[in-house]
């Protein structure tokens, strides 16, 4: 007895502080009707079930919430329950947008609301709306969308974003048609040029067994004498076995240079035939290419080139490299294309032409508008090229509703 005592004191003292200090709460039944039915209610921020719903309240009263897609939620409203019964709110009709960017993960602004996509967003019906969508290399993409009738809509928008080939080791930019010119995108573009080590790979392909020219008496091979004319020294040479095509030591991320525009043309087509992209790689067109380098012009151009005289470099100044850098080594674009001036003049889709300057040039000739015509049968140490496709790696889809 002496062992229960205690526990009812504790108790009967509990009792007497709740009363005095925590009154009893007085509580109504309420329902709440929204307009349409069906949506979701939220007393004091806590969901309470989907519209018509019946439920027990203070009756000091509380805030109530009503929320449905495709509607503007209502303002949070105090209700005072002591005397209703039934509290009916009607929500306002708009469209649901929802948003979704390639890739995903892109911030997403659009009128004052700050997202990250796929997100949803809803607005009035007869109006227009702007959003726009930040990617990964710090490039936005804006679209003007008019809402004319209310209900669901889906938006697509892509923004630049890198890509990369795993069967053939390719990094390439992936540009949407949205800030391109009409009818000109979307385009994937190799990031960088060609490299040795990639071109290496194309030459194995086309020739396993290493066909050697007889009449020559350097190590050539028929494939290299009908590509890599005028380019007795590299960058390709064979392995140690010399049972394969490799690039010579310390060359393997350098452009490849001194292939003539067929053999560019050749890649391309190889590459097309075992990419895991799906798409048909060309060389690009002259105003093409000088669209794509447009981003690049505030890069400053390798300025070991100023003053160079043919074939020696300027002794006063040294960037670290004999001739090309190796590439991506010189910065990227807000597209993430690199050295599109400089490094190495590249070759264009019309026959002998190559724009861009190289590490041979001229500051002035490592412009976006500078080309030169050149002898498209012959291999050149200073002219290399890299690939472009119109389309979207598969797996990848591009802008639509």
């Amino acid at each position: 007895m002496r062992k229960i005592l205690p526990g009812i004191l504790l108790f009967v003292i509990a009792l007497f502080l709740a009363q005095r200090f925590f009154p009893q709460i007085k509580m109504k039944q309420l329902t709440v009707v929204t307009i349409p039915a069906g949506a979701t209610i939220s007393i004091n921020g806590r969901p309470s079930g989907l519209s018509p719903v019946l439920m027990y309240v203070p009756v000091d009263g509380v805030f109530v919430e009503a929320e449905k897609d495709g509607f503007f939620s209502t303002d949070s409203l105090l209700i005072q329950a002591a005397d209703a019964d039934t509290v009916f709110l009607q929500l306002k009709e708009g469209c649901l947008l929802i948003v979704n960017t390639n890739p995903v993960g892109c911030q997403i602004i659009s009128n004052g609301y700050v997202g990250v996509s796929p997100c949803s967003i809803i607005v009035e019906s007869g109006n227009s709306i702007e959003i726009t969508a930040l990617g990964e290399l710090g490039v936005s993409v804006s679209r003007t969308v008019n809402i004319l009738t209310p209900g669901f809509r889906v938006i697509t928008m892509t923004v630049p974003y890198e890509y990369t080939d795993q069967i053939n080791d390719i990094d390439f930019s992936v540009i949407p048609e949205d800030i391109l010119p009409f009818a000109m995108g979307p385009l994937t573009v190799g990031r960088h040029e060609i490299t040795v080590s990639q071109f290496a790979d194309f030459m194995n392909a086309m020739d396993p067994w290493l066909i050697t020219d007889s009449i020559s008496v350097l190590g050539r091979t028929c494939l290299m004498d009908s590509i890599l004319k005028c380019n007795w020294k590299g960058p390709i040479g064979f392995n140690a076995d010399t049972t394969a095509y490799a690039p010579l030591q310390g060359m393997e991320e350098y452009p490849m240079v001194g292939m003539t525009w067929n053999g560019a043309e050749w890649y391309c087509q190889w590459l097309s035939s075992v990419s895991s992209t799906g798409l048909d790689f060309r060389l690009p067109g002259l105003n093409e290419w000088q669209i794509l380098a447009t981003p690049g012009v505030e890069i400053q151009p390798n300025l070991s080139d100023i003053n160079e005289v043919f074939l020696t470099r300027y002794p006063d100044i040294n960037d670290g490299w004999a001739e090309s850098a190796p590439a991506g080594a010189m910065g990227q674009s807000a597209w993430g294309l690199t050295e599109m001036q400089g490094n190495v003049w590249e070759w264009t889709f019309f026959e002998g032409i190559a724009v861009g300057g190289s590490w041979l040039s001229s500051v002035e000739d490592c412009q976006t508008a500078s080309n030169i015509k050149l002898t498209d049968n012959l291999g050149y140490a200073f002219v290399g090229f890299r690939v472009v496709a119109t389309g979207f790696p598969e797996g990848n889809p591009g802008i639509g509703d």
